[in-house]
């Protein structure tokens, strides 16, 4: 039964590869081929990029005699992308399997079914450590050969790396198993799962560019206090030092390390196997309200059409991360340039020539790039699908329907604008005609870019998806609206710097008030003409 319940699992870890989820078909093998070249061209850029941090650090360690540092730093590094890759991985695998109640209604003991689980997200953990450790090792090796004394390579150096690469993806499991356990929990008491995907996903990416920009300066802080760092982490860390002796062929600490996480890992097998069967049988369906009576809010058309949409968006984490970053960037934005506003105020004075009108033309073009990546209309009629009919069926007229759409793209979008625009005012200080220039002309922008997206998801919707990523990320309305924007941008700031001579910053931005408003104005009629009709006509 075990054989058969590690092929089934196999067969799970591999049917992303084998099987086109979206449309419930198996790939050809070119399909298969072409995946596994994709990945694997991904999977060496990435290793690449920690192969070029560990030559940076792996040199000057080693000479320092601080091998065993350069370990430790580059094994924490894969842990950390161990555990965020495979601990959502260890949620669904462990508690959300849709299997769990049919295998558990079978002859199988829970302890089987647990350890084979728990090996598909070893895999997993496995291949995510690998992408930094791998290219860790490899680099310690050629300074090795290269640097060090002939014979400073040695079996023992080589067979330590390879335990030390098998004991820290136990280690990585060990730590997805805690957090996969207490995201379970969490999740079963959550009301709007979505909103918390998205504060999550939001705050990883605060979490990640941070780490980015301050990469580069933490490695030359390193080397250049790495023995205080060093005598720190032996200190107060021992593990992490025992982590690091095993990486450098030390026999005794990579028995004592060994041994320790075999430790860590029994204590969290004998949580896991007691509160497994509870928690894969829990019932994480709706929470059960009692009825109460009470009077119920009459809202006219227009008004119960918007609560409808504005469910729909707040009910998808894909939907808001992926057509309404905007909406959060926009006020980091103006906060930012609140922030820096004496940095801005210096860079403006170095152009005196273009005259301060200059200034909000700048201005104008960012508030319109960021307010582009705000796409809520573009996959909205999309993402009605099989329940179109009901949008159709009810008393309702087509335009009705289509202006909530505008009106929710609107609402999350002028008021964050708003705001930056305030912010923006207030750090470059324009004149009054060009503060109402700045005041207009965005909003105009999102206007048009809302109207735009609804008109081509109109002619080009996908009704027939099974999965909501498919209308929000493979669309080609969401494409083609928010690389519109940009482009439209990027031409009309070309323009300018071609009729400037012959035109001044502040007619230029009373032109394309005026252009955008005429665009905008046509989309409008064509949506409340021919768009209705459209809408009217799906199926």
């Amino acid at each position: 039964m075990l054989k058969a319940l590690f092929k089934k699992q196999l067969m799970e870890v591999n049917t992303w590869l084998i099987q086109d989820k979206k449309k419930g078909k198996n790939r050809s093998k070119l399909g298969v081929a072409l995946l596994i070249l994709v990945y694997t061209v991904l999977f060496i850029g990435m290793g690449a990029a920690f192969f070029f941090v560990a030559s940076m650090l792996c040199e000057p360690l080693v000479l320092a005699g601080l091998d065993w540092l350069y370990f430790a730093i580059m094994g924490l590094m894969s842990v950390l992308l161990g555990v965020f890759g495979s601990v959502f991985n260890t949620y669904a695998t462990l508690y959300m399997a849709k299997d769990n109640e049919f295998l558990l209604s079978m002859p199988v003991h829970p302890s089987a079914i647990l350890f084979v689980r728990l090996f598909g997200v070893w895999m997993w953990s496995l291949i995510y450590e690998a992408i930094v450790f791998i290219p860790s090792v490899i680099a310690y090796w050629i300074v090795l050969y290269t640097v060090l004394p002939a014979g400073s390579l040695t079996v023992s150096v080589i067979l330590c790396d390879i335990l030390l690469f098998l004991v820290l993806s136990v280690f990585v499991l060990a730590l997805s198993c805690i957090l996969g356990w207490v995201v379970a929990r969490i999740s079963a008491r959550l009301k709007n799962k979505s909103i918390v995907t998205v504060i999550v996903s939001l705050v990883f990416i605060a979490v990640y560019y941070w780490g980015y920009s301050r990469a580069y300066a933490a490695l030359q802080s390193i080397l250049a206090h790495a023995q205080a760092l060093g005598d720190t982490v032996k200190g107060k860390f021992y593990p992490i030092y025992l982590m690091g002796m095993t990486g450098t062929g030390d026999i005794l600490s990579s028995a004592l390390f060994t041994l320790m996480i075999g430790a860590l890992f029994a204590v969290i097998w004998m949580v896991l196997d007691r509160s497994f069967l509870n928690m894969a049988t829990a019932n994480r369906g709706a929470a059960k309200k009692a009825y109460r009576q009470a009077p119920v809010k009459v809202r006219s058309v227009s008004g119960a059409m918007l609560v409808k949409e504005a469910r729909r968006f707040v009910s998808s984490a894909t939907y808001m991360l992926n057509c309404g970053l905007g909406t959060i960037l926009m006020p980091v934005l103006g906060i930012f340039l609140l922030i820096k506003a004496s940095w801005v105020r210096e860079f403006l004075v170095s152009y005196p020539e273009e005259g301060p009108a200059f200034a909000v033309l700048l201005a104008c073009a960012g508030l319109c790039t960021m307010s582009s990546m705000n796409v809520i209309t573009a996959p909205s009629v999309s993402l009605e699908g099989k329940h179109l009919w009901l949008a159709q069926s009810l008393p309702v007229l087509p335009w009705q329907a289509l202006a909530a759409k505008l009106k929710l793209h609107l609402l999350v979008t002028e008021l964050p604008l708003l705001f930056c625009e305030i912010c923006v005012a207030i750090v470059i200080r324009p004149q009054v005609f060009d503060a109402v220039l700045l005041l207009i002309l965005p909003p105009v922008f999102v206007w048009m870019s809302a109207c735009f997206g609804l008109a081509v998801n109109l002619k080009s919707p996908n009704l027939h998806w099974t999965d909501e990523t498919i209308p929000v990320k493979q669309s080609m309305g969401v494409l083609l609206s928010m690389l519109g924007g940009w482009l439209l941008v990027m031409g009309l700031a070309l323009l300018y710097f071609v009729l400037r001579k012959f035109l001044s910053a502040q007619m230029y931005l009373l032109l394309c008030t005026v252009f955008v408003s005429m665009v905008s104005s046509a989309l409008l009629f064509w949506l409340k003409t021919r768009g209705t009709k459209l809408f009217a006509e799906l199926s």
